[in-house]
């Protein structure tokens, strides 16, 4: 059960970076003065996530304060969020890089470039050789210009690759699609802020057009914040485009291109990530006095593509964890999303585990693709109990790899 996908760390060359920029900007700065100036905007912008969701373009992408402060705290954040997504896209959910040729990325509300160069490293770490272009749209033309002062600074992490920025207001109609599409499409924590309180059609109606920009193989990556709303609107409107166009099909979060039934159906959850993440010497330094969370990254996301969604076995024997995972007094138990769609109850007695098989089950973390053998009725048809831990077997388990 330990094998695992193994991720590499936020590249210590992109910390330097942005602390050095930082530092560049304000040279009369004390380090202490610089950390509070940063501190000060980094509280800010967590409650503009986090409470009044609030993204003024006068003042969000448009200092350098706001744009250096989200890069040495939230850049790194932002990456490895979506190295988690495109881990899950390209090595669970068969998304295939051309043949021969360049690959081409476009990322949409890209700021200063997280979830867009995080795709750029982590491709070339998993070896692919082909050219790459990755297009980055975005109203902030500082975060943009930032963007391609920090690919050309560090071409050692994404080889033979090219940036190229557009200044554009996303929450206005996208430009028609030309001949040359994309392989990959990225959203990352930018679709709830590109529109946001607007309808569930309205939303609808612009995927569609971004969808349009998708080769017939590509992959459309989407990430937003793991709040109740966000979350269920994104699934929601996953499953409303699949709907409404047989071409577009649901490759993720779940299985058989079956939508989350948590929008249609009453539970205690909703579909996110809870991934482990491991902040920068920087981001421990910020939030030394400040006590944010930055050992966990929580994101729901959806993937979407024209190309035809693996047909897996119907029924409890594979699911996605969707809970965290409980040890009680007798049992060590969990909720997952089985492969037919539906939400199922996993149990496991506790009185003859050792104490090495049960670290291993709590080791497992929200997001989890797990495969189960021996599957024992339970008291009724949503109740699975397992009959050891050697049942479960790791299909997906992404971790960040620190050494």
């Amino acid at each position: 059960m330990t094998q695992t996908t193994s991720l590499p760390p936020f590249p210590d060359s992109l910390e330097d970076w942005w602390w050095n920029q930082a530092t560049l900007k304000w040279p009369d700065y004390s380090e202490d003065k610089l950390l509070n100036a940063i501190r000060r905007e980094i509280v800010e912008q967590s409650d503009r996530f986090n409470k009044t969701r609030s993204f003024d373009p006068n003042s969000y992408g448009s200092r350098d304060l706001s744009i250096l402060s989200y890069g040495n705290f939230f850049f790194s954040r932002t990456w490895q969020a979506m190295a988690f997504a495109l881990s899950e896209a390209y090595f669970l959910r068969e998304w295939k890089a051309p043949r021969k040729g360049p690959l081409r990325i476009l990322d949409l509300g890209s700021g200063s470039g997280a979830s867009g160069l995080a795709s750029l490293f982590l491709l070339r770490q998993w070896g692919l050789k082909n050219p790459m272009s990755l297009e980055a749209w975005d109203y902030s033309g500082k975060s943009l210009a930032t963007m391609k002062n920090l690919h050309q600074s560090c071409m050692g992490l994404w080889p033979d690759s090219k940036v190229f920025t557009t200044r554009k207001d996303l929450s206005n109609d996208l430009p028609p699609p030309n001949a040359r599409k994309f392989d990959l499409i990225l959203l990352g924590f930018a679709l709830n802020e590109i529109h946001q309180e607007t309808e569930s059609r309205s939303r609808t109606e612009w995927l569609k057009q971004v969808l349009h920009h998708l080769k017939p193989g590509g992959f459309l990556i989407m990430m937003d914040p793991a709040g109740t709303d966000s979350c269920m609107n994104l699934q929601e409107d996953s499953h409303v485009l699949t709907q409404g166009d047989s071409r577009i099909n649901l490759h993720a979060p779940y299985f058989n291109g079956l939508p989350c039934p948590f929008f249609v159906q009453k539970s205690k959850y909703y579909s996110h990530e809870v991934r482990s993440i491991y902040p920068t010497r920087t981001v421990q330094k910020i939030n030394s006095p400040l006590h944010l969370e930055t050992r966990e990254v929580k994101f729901g996301f959806s993937i979407l593509s024209k190309a035809e969604v693996p047909a897996l076995p119907l029924g409890p024997g594979r699911c996605r964890l969707v809970s965290p995972v409980r040890k009680r007094k007798g049992t060590i138990s969990f909720v997952g999303i089985g492969s037919d769609g539906k939400e199922y109850r996993y149990e496991l007695q506790r009185r003859d585990l050792k104490k090495d098989e049960t670290k291993r089950i709590l080791f497992l973390q929200r997001g989890d693709v797990l495969e189960i053998q021996g599957i024992v009725p339970g008291k009724d048809e949503r109740q699975v109990r397992l009959p050891s831990p050697q049942a479960i077997s790791l299909l997906f388990a992404p971790r960040i790899d620190v050494g």
